[in-house]
Protein backbone atom coordinates (compact mmCIF):
# COMPACT_ATOMS: atom_id res chain seq x y z
CA UNK A 1 0.00 0.00 0.00
CA UNK A 2 1.48 3.07 -0.86
CA UNK A 3 0.35 6.43 1.22
CA UNK A 4 2.17 9.83 2.12
CA UNK A 5 -0.12 10.97 4.50
CA UNK A 6 -2.47 9.80 6.89
CA UNK A 7 -5.82 11.73 8.41
CA UNK A 8 -7.99 10.80 11.26
CA UNK A 9 -11.93 11.69 11.64
CA UNK A 10 -14.60 10.77 14.06
CA UNK A 11 -15.99 7.03 13.74
CA UNK A 12 -18.14 5.98 10.78
CA UNK A 13 -17.48 9.41 9.47
CA UNK A 14 -14.60 8.58 7.31
CA UNK A 15 -16.38 9.75 4.05
CA UNK A 16 -17.27 13.10 5.07
CA UNK A 17 -13.46 13.29 6.16
CA UNK A 18 -12.99 11.87 2.58
CA UNK A 19 -15.15 14.46 0.52
CA UNK A 20 -13.87 17.38 2.71
CA UNK A 21 -9.65 16.04 2.15
CA UNK A 22 -11.01 16.27 -1.94
CA UNK A 23 -12.47 19.56 -1.63
CA UNK A 24 -10.02 21.35 0.44
CA UNK A 25 -7.08 19.55 -1.74
CA UNK A 26 -8.29 20.86 -4.84
CA UNK A 27 -8.47 24.65 -3.01
CA UNK A 28 -5.19 23.76 -2.68
CA UNK A 29 -3.97 22.63 -6.02
CA UNK A 30 -3.69 18.75 -5.84
CA UNK A 31 -6.49 17.99 -8.18
CA UNK A 32 -4.83 14.27 -8.36
CA UNK A 33 -5.17 13.44 -4.48
CA UNK A 34 -6.28 9.84 -3.68
CA UNK A 35 -8.22 9.33 -0.50
CA UNK A 36 -9.12 6.07 0.38
CA UNK A 37 -10.51 3.95 3.86
CA UNK A 38 -9.09 1.47 5.79
CA UNK A 39 -10.27 -1.47 7.74
CA UNK A 40 -9.54 1.05 10.39
CA UNK A 41 -12.78 3.50 12.38
CA UNK A 42 -12.06 7.04 11.68
CA UNK A 43 -8.67 6.93 9.37
CA UNK A 44 -8.06 7.78 6.04
CA UNK A 45 -4.74 7.26 3.99
CA UNK A 46 -3.70 8.81 0.54
CA UNK A 47 -1.18 9.92 -1.33
CA UNK A 48 -0.86 14.01 -2.53
CA UNK A 49 1.53 15.25 -5.14
CA UNK A 50 1.90 17.77 -3.36
CA UNK A 51 3.83 17.99 -0.23
CA UNK A 52 1.83 16.91 2.57
CA UNK A 53 3.68 19.28 5.08
CA UNK A 54 2.80 22.54 2.87
CA UNK A 55 -0.99 21.04 3.22
CA UNK A 56 -0.78 21.30 6.74
CA UNK A 57 0.43 25.04 6.78
CA UNK A 58 -2.61 25.57 3.88
CA UNK A 59 -4.90 23.72 6.80
CA UNK A 60 -4.01 26.41 9.39
CA UNK A 61 -4.82 29.31 7.00
CA UNK A 62 -7.84 27.74 6.37
CA UNK A 63 -8.10 27.53 10.04
CA UNK A 64 -7.58 31.08 10.89
CA UNK A 65 -9.85 32.51 8.15
CA UNK A 66 -12.99 29.83 8.39
CA UNK A 67 -12.16 27.94 11.29
CA UNK A 68 -15.38 25.74 10.80
CA UNK A 69 -14.92 24.88 7.39
CA UNK A 70 -12.52 22.10 8.67
CA UNK A 71 -14.99 20.04 10.12
CA UNK A 72 -14.01 16.09 9.81
CA UNK A 73 -10.48 16.54 10.09
CA UNK A 74 -8.63 15.99 13.36
CA UNK A 75 -5.73 15.00 13.04
CA UNK A 76 -3.56 15.13 9.73
CA UNK A 77 0.03 13.29 9.21
CA UNK A 78 2.80 13.27 6.65
CA UNK A 79 4.56 10.19 5.68
CA UNK A 80 7.79 10.17 4.20
CA UNK A 81 8.00 6.40 3.61
CA UNK A 82 6.21 3.28 3.75
CA UNK A 83 7.15 -0.09 4.79
CA UNK A 84 6.06 -3.55 5.86
CA UNK A 85 4.88 -3.71 9.46
CA UNK A 86 8.25 -5.67 11.29
CA UNK A 87 10.57 -4.46 13.74
CA UNK A 88 13.63 -4.62 11.32
CA UNK A 89 11.82 -2.51 8.41
CA UNK A 90 10.77 -0.01 10.80
CA UNK A 91 14.41 0.20 12.52
CA UNK A 92 16.24 0.40 8.88
CA UNK A 93 13.98 3.58 7.69
CA UNK A 94 14.13 4.87 11.29
CA UNK A 95 17.62 4.90 11.29
CA UNK A 96 18.00 6.82 8.34
CA UNK A 97 15.51 9.52 9.18
CA UNK A 98 17.05 9.82 12.18
CA UNK A 99 20.64 11.01 10.52
CA UNK A 100 18.74 14.00 9.45
CA UNK A 101 18.26 15.26 12.95
CA UNK A 102 21.51 18.07 13.75
CA UNK A 103 23.98 16.63 16.42
CA UNK A 104 22.58 19.23 19.44
CA UNK A 105 19.07 18.67 18.32
CA UNK A 106 16.55 16.45 20.52
CA UNK A 107 14.08 14.22 19.51
CA UNK A 108 11.01 11.77 20.97
CA UNK A 109 9.66 8.74 18.92
CA UNK A 110 5.96 8.89 18.32
CA UNK A 111 4.34 5.56 17.82
CA UNK A 112 0.80 5.13 16.99
CA UNK A 113 -0.19 1.27 16.81
CA UNK A 114 -3.56 -0.22 15.07
CA UNK A 115 -4.48 -3.39 14.21
CA UNK A 116 -0.90 -5.34 15.05
CA UNK A 117 0.57 -6.99 18.12
CA UNK A 118 3.81 -5.67 17.57
CA UNK A 119 4.63 -3.54 20.67
CA UNK A 120 6.19 -0.10 20.87
CA UNK A 121 8.91 -1.27 23.62
CA UNK A 122 10.49 -3.68 20.77
CA UNK A 123 10.10 -1.38 18.31
CA UNK A 124 11.86 1.40 20.65
CA UNK A 125 14.35 -1.31 21.90
CA UNK A 126 15.61 -1.90 18.35
CA UNK A 127 16.00 1.31 17.46
CA UNK A 128 17.60 3.06 19.70
CA UNK A 129 21.19 1.42 20.23
CA UNK A 130 21.86 3.10 16.61
CA UNK A 131 20.77 6.77 17.70
CA UNK A 132 22.68 9.43 18.97
CA UNK A 133 20.66 12.26 19.37
CA UNK A 134 19.05 13.27 22.95
CA UNK A 135 15.82 12.17 24.14
CA UNK A 136 13.31 15.01 25.46
CA UNK A 137 10.16 13.93 25.61
CA UNK A 138 8.18 17.19 26.74
CA UNK A 139 10.02 19.60 24.04
CA UNK A 140 11.49 17.99 21.52
CA UNK A 141 13.39 19.76 18.04
CA UNK A 142 12.39 16.70 16.43
CA UNK A 143 9.61 13.84 16.30
CA UNK A 144 9.96 10.47 14.63
CA UNK A 145 6.70 9.60 14.02
CA UNK A 146 5.96 5.68 13.60
CA UNK A 147 2.17 5.24 12.54
CA UNK A 148 1.76 1.58 12.54
CA UNK A 149 -1.70 0.79 10.38
CA UNK A 150 -2.29 -3.22 10.24
CA UNK A 151 0.60 -5.12 7.69
CA UNK A 152 1.84 -1.48 7.02
CA UNK A 153 3.83 1.37 8.85
CA UNK A 154 4.42 4.91 7.88
CA UNK A 155 7.16 6.56 8.71
CA UNK A 156 8.88 10.49 9.07
CA UNK A 157 10.63 12.55 10.58
CA UNK A 158 9.32 16.10 11.39
CA UNK A 159 9.70 19.40 13.69
CA UNK A 160 8.04 19.22 16.41
CA UNK A 161 5.18 21.67 15.19
CA UNK A 162 4.22 20.26 11.96
CA UNK A 163 1.87 18.04 13.82
CA UNK A 164 -1.60 19.01 12.97
CA UNK A 165 -4.37 18.41 15.10
CA UNK A 166 -7.70 20.25 14.40
CA UNK A 167 -9.33 20.75 17.92
CA UNK A 168 -5.89 22.22 19.54
CA UNK A 169 -5.43 24.50 16.26
CA UNK A 170 -8.80 25.72 16.62
CA UNK A 171 -8.26 26.16 20.43
CA UNK A 172 -5.32 28.27 19.88
CA UNK A 173 -7.23 30.42 17.03
CA UNK A 174 -9.99 31.53 20.18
Amino acid sequence: MEFNFIATTFRYKEDALIDELGELFAEFGDLHATIRTTSIDGLVVGVCLKNPVDFIFFLREKLKDDPWEIRYILRFIPIEHVVLTGVTDIKKISVELMKRIPVDDSFKILIEKRHTSLKKDDIINAIGPFISSKVDLTNPDWILLIEVVGKYTGLSIIKHDILFKSMVEKRTFE
